[in-house]
């Protein structure tokens, strides 16, 4: 072990010392023979790329003599590859010709499937990108509503505040969420649809990746859906000398929706590089479709600030320090007001991140890449509620420190052997408390979770992609470790260490150039986090009490799949069947000797259901002409509660999109989409008893939106007509109905 250790740093400390060759050029459109900025450009098999400049230059550094395959890609055309030799002087006066292309699917890079970048269409996974270009031409109105008819994703809002989204049938703590490649997740992630992907800003969002289905040997616990992957803007060097610029944004939206506003700048060196700005954020109630109307109260305020620091340091390395938080006031739970609350807001929710990240490039082929990365997160959660009749008012206010440290190294022994190592560990500290105010009296009483409680996990983890002849394997594990502590006087100390093993196995049939045939099979975990094992009060449908005796939830998926790429064509077509075990839900229950209080039922989490999850998800991208392609995509999801012998909860109905993209020579673009969800009533128990479904279920709806824009040089303008025949309509499980017919403006102007 000491001798390992003792390598480790010695290869450590070399990358700074030993000498590299490097690749520097420039990257061109083909059609119009201009410079292309921010194209990315990596070097399969080394760990090491860049992104071009304004003026549409790169240098890579970190490399050996040999031969490599460059790739390179930019949203809106085709990516490119091609074999190129590095001799004793380097390549200089590289130049690359990128063609332009309306077709997206299958030509991004992507970083979550594989912890590294690799080419969406060559990875196994079942992935789904919301790209830069796609973020600027919506323009949402928030992070969670990005997602909206993104393949194999369904989108709950219980609350305007908030937005779940469903991967796989699943929500909340049983999905991965995370910003960079830090875990948003903590120990009080609640299970079912909740609001935390809502606090990042979307304005400072680059790329939304979601690996659908694998995840656990990765990213460890909570995977079990999939993994989200926010990944935020990156400030870019500069080859030339000082450059200073920035954006300011403004959106709005009509029926006094919307209104939002950031300032950002941006400084660019050869050596350092800096990105930073504030947003503020005022969202009126929700005009509903139909005759429904204005939802009132759904609306609230916030505001968000960030920054982040990029320092060059020598033989291509690099150092990024960031810092985010993210504040939500008068949040209102409308589905609780609506049913028995005079107040039920969260006032306020507050999330806080800071991380720093080394990347590290040698030229060993075992320590290819080192990636360091120590983050701290807090989140602040305050309930405000009120039951109607009543003059008692709570205040439960949860605070979660969390720690977090990875180390990763990328390997490269050989051509057709790579894999990805790391070690990685979280720790979560949670200051919880209620104040019960009547009459002019407080009184401080137990908070949902036990004061003081904390949660650790650490983990190791593998992944192997192995390539032979026209086969790719890409096989891993992952251990892991859990400790969780609660002093609770109530109801009895909490001291388990739960811990699991995971699996994955992937085979990658290559036909040709252009077909991929996948088979896969791996395991997932969810350990039970502190509210599952110590939360006490009120949720949707009665009042929950801790159960300290809880194990971890477990799943085994089995996949096969298709991904196609072609010059005028894309797609993509997965079946999947995931096996639940020991899931944790709720059962009625007793406190005190009593079956309710206040008049609402208690319950508890145990592991008792057994149930399965199986479907299908498609997506196609068909280019007809240059500038003219058609998209779609189509979901169908089917849960059974086999212990249960009912349906599984909150299970989305059949659901999918088509739409049309033009773009013109001028800068002129047009987009036309239509929205459309089946039926649902195939409902559970804990269904039929949710106040935000209706009796019967949820009724199939379909919605056509407008999408058009113009960019010019420094000015980015994008006009939205939303549900453009004014369909009353409701996401399945949501707390609040969808948009009415609406109009809405954003405004980028850059300097």
């Amino acid at each position: 072990m000491i001798r390992i250790t003792s390598l480790f740093f010695i290869s450590l400390l070399s990358f700074i010392c030993l000498p590299a060759q490097q690749i520097t050029g420039t990257v061109y459109d083909a059609k119009f023979d201009r410079p292309l900025e921010k194209v990315n450009l990596v070097v399969e098999g080394a760990g090491v790329g860049a992104v071009s400049d304004k003026d549409g230059g790169f240098r890579i550094l970190g490399l050996s003599v040999g031969k490599y395959l460059l790739k390179a890609t930019l949203v809106g055309y085709l990516a490119w590859e091609k074999e190129i030799e590095i001799s004793g002087n380097g390549v200089e006066g590289f130049l690359i010709y990128l063609q332009p292309t309306n077709i997206t699917l299958n030509n991004d890079f992507v970083i979550t499937a594989r912890r590294i970048e690799t080419s969406g269409f060559t990875s196994p996974e079942p992935i789904t990108v919301v790209n830069s270009l796609q973020l600027e031409q919506e323009a949402p109105r928030s992070t969670p509503e990005a997602l909206i008819g993104a393949t194999g994703v369904f989108l709950q809002k219980t609350n305007h505040g908030g937005g779940s989204p469903f991967i796989r049938g699943l929500t909340g703590n049983q999905n991965l969420l995370m910003i960079d490649g830090v875990r948003l997740n903590n120990a009080t992630f609640r299970y079912g649809p909740n609001q935390y992907l809502n606090t990042i800003d979307q304005l400072i969002v680059d790329k939304l990746e979601v690996v659908r289905g694998a995840g656990s040997v990765l990213y460890g616990s909570d995977a079990m859906g999939g993994v989200i992957n926010v990944l935020t803007h990156i400030p870019e060097f500069s080859n030339s000398g000082l450059d200073v610029g920035g954006n300011i944004f403004a959106g709005w939206m009509s029926g006094d929706m919307e209104k939002t506003g950031r300032a950002e700048v941006n400084l660019s060196g050869e050596q350092i590089a800096f990105s930073g700005g504030f947003t503020y954020k005022d969202f009126g109630d929700i005009v509903a479709g139909g005759d429904i109307g204005k939802l009132t109260p759904t609306g609230y305020t916030g505001y968000s600030g960030d920054a982040k620091l990029r320092v060059k340091l020598p033989a291509n390395n690099e150092l990024i320090i960031a810092w985010q938080y993210d504040k939500q006031e008068g949040v209102p739970r409308y589905d609780k007001i609506i049913n028995g609350y005079t107040k039920y807001h969260f006032n306020p929710q507050i999330r806080q991140l800071a991380y720093a990240r080394l990347k590290a490039t040698h030229r060993n082929k075992w320590f290819k890449q080192v990636i360091l990365t120590g983050s701290y997160k807090q989140s602040d959660e305050t309930r405000i509620k009120q039951k109607e009749g009543s003059a008692k008012i709570l205040n439960e206010t949860d605070l979660v420190n969390t720690f977090g440290g990875t180390v990763e190294v990328n390997s490269f022994p050989s051509e057709t052997w790579h894999f990805t190592s790391g070690v990685e560990y979280y720790f979560d500290k949670v200051s919880s408390e209620t104040i019960e105010t009547e009459d002019g009296n407080s009184i401080n009483k137990r908070g949902y979770y036990p004061d003081g409680a904390t949660s650790s996990s650490i983990a190791i983890f593998t992944s192997h992609t192995i390539d032979v002849n026209s086969f790719s394997f890409i096989l891993g594990g992952r251990f892991n470790a859990h400790k969780i502590k609660a002093e609770d006087n109530a109801f009895g100390n909490v001291d388990v260490g739960p811990s699991a093993v995971v699996g994955s196995f992937s085979a990658m049939y290559h036909l040709d150039d252009h077909l991929n045939l996948i088979a896969s099979v791996y395991s997932a975990f969810r350990s039970p986090n502190i509210n599952d094992l110590g939360s006490f009060g009120t949720f949707n449908y009665g009042i929950e009490v801790p159960n300290p005796y809880l194990r971890p939830e477990k799943s085994l998926n089995y996949e096969l799949g298709l991904k196609a790429k072609f010059e005028r064509l894309s797609g993509s077509f997965f079946l999947y069947r995931n096996q639940l075990d020991d899931l944790i839900d709720r059962v009625e229950a007793q406190y005190n000797g009593l079956d309710s209080i206040d008049g609402e039922k208690v319950y508890k989490k145990e592991n008792f259901a057994r149930a399965y999850i199986q479907g299908l998800e498609a997506e196609v991208h068909y280019k007809f002409v240059s500038r003219l392609s058609a998209y779609g995509n189509i979901t169908y999801t089917y849960g059974q509660n086999e212990t249960g012998d009912e349906p599984m909860r909150r299970i989305p109905p059949l659901n999918g999109k088509i739409g049309l993209y033009y773009k013109c020579k001028s800068g002129f673009w047009g987009r036309i989409e239509f929205l459309s969800a089946g039926e649902q009533d195939r409902l559970s128990s804990g269904d039929q008893s949710d106040s935000r479904i209706h009796d019967g279920g949820t009724p199939g709806w379909h919605v056509l939106n407008l999408r058009a824009g113009y960019n010019w040089k420094w000015i980015e303008i994008t006009a939205g007509l939303n549900n453009i025949f004014d369909e009353a309509y409701r996401m399945h499980g949501s707390g609040v109905d969808g948009y009415g017919r609406s109009f809405r403006l954003a405004v980028r102007v850059g300097f």
